[in-house]
């Protein structure tokens, strides 16, 4: 290779690296930035991931059973108010219905909105054991719910708000879309487990499908554990006493 062909090659290559850089800047990283969340409203987050994790396990639905006898995935999403109560939860539910729209946070959103005769869910946060998709982030995003909080990263599915946020119009694109949801995965030790359990999976298992992952032995270890670290939780912060308490009895009488 001649000194003058390779100075042109690494010259691309520095403008390429460069422009990847600038509009990383410029319409990634935006979306990605988050409001750091006070130690107070961790433990809230805590609490309430904690029941969502619960919901789902008393209802756990094992793979022994064959699939078209099955509820759905074991996903499960929890809508709590402004005033954190906790208000309706949904499971998923594509095999019992046969319908795939049936997914844990359409199922609560739309049963909710029915029930209370309420427009939208402004003020709201929704805590779903598992990353959100796609059809589920646009209804999140529809119904102005204000915050999203994840137990478990998904892999091949994941960043649909972030998708939704993004601004491509520095490279000619669409702008972000007009509503924005925060989305954050739980800060908890058992969606770091679930995470961790989930990539081995991904790595060692020739399907790599997320329902057979979420039947496994371990995924339903970690989701017992959470049920025992929700039934047996000690509240740091005093004004959040109130918080686990209520969320200790929608779980007892839901």
């Amino acid at each position: 290779m001649s000194f003058r062909l390779f100075w042109h090659i690494s010259f691309i290559a520095l403008i390429a690296c460069n422009c990847s850089r600038y509009y990383h800047n410029r319409i990634i990283e935006p979306v990605l930035n988050m409001d750091d969340v006070s130690e107070i409203q961790k433990e809230v987050d805590d609490i309430f991931i904690l029941l969502t994790y619960s919901l789902v396990f008393r209802d756990w639905q094992a793979g022994s059973v064959p699939r078209q006898e099955r509820r759905g995935y074991n996903i499960g999403a929890l809508l709590v108010n402004a005033q954190n109560e906790p208000v309706y939860y949904g499971l998923n539910c594509i095999n019992s219905t046969d319908n795939a729209t049936q997914h844990g946070e359409v199922r609560a959103i739309t049963q909710y909105l029915e029930k209370a005769r309420s427009f939208n869910l402004s003020g709201h946060t929704l805590y779903t054991t598992l990353e959100p998709c796609v059809m589920c982030a646009g209804m999140i995003t529809m119904t102005a719910v204000k915050r999203v909080v994840f137990g478990q990263n998904d892999v091949e599915y994941s960043k649909a708000f972030e998708r939704l946020a993004i601004d491509t119009r520095p490279i000619g694109g669409f702008p972000p879309y007009p509503r924005r949801v925060i989305a954050q995965a739980s800060s908890i030790s058992f969606r770091e487990e679930l995470d961790e359990a989930y990539n081995n999976f991904l790595e060692s298992n020739d399907e790599k499908i997320l329902a057979i992952f979420l039947v496994s032995d371990e995924a339903r270890s970690i989701f017992e554990k959470a049920l025992n670290s929700f039934k047996n939780y000690e509240v740091e912060f005093e004004e959040n006493r109130n918080i686990y308490e209520s969320a200790l009895q929608f779980f007892n009488e839901n």
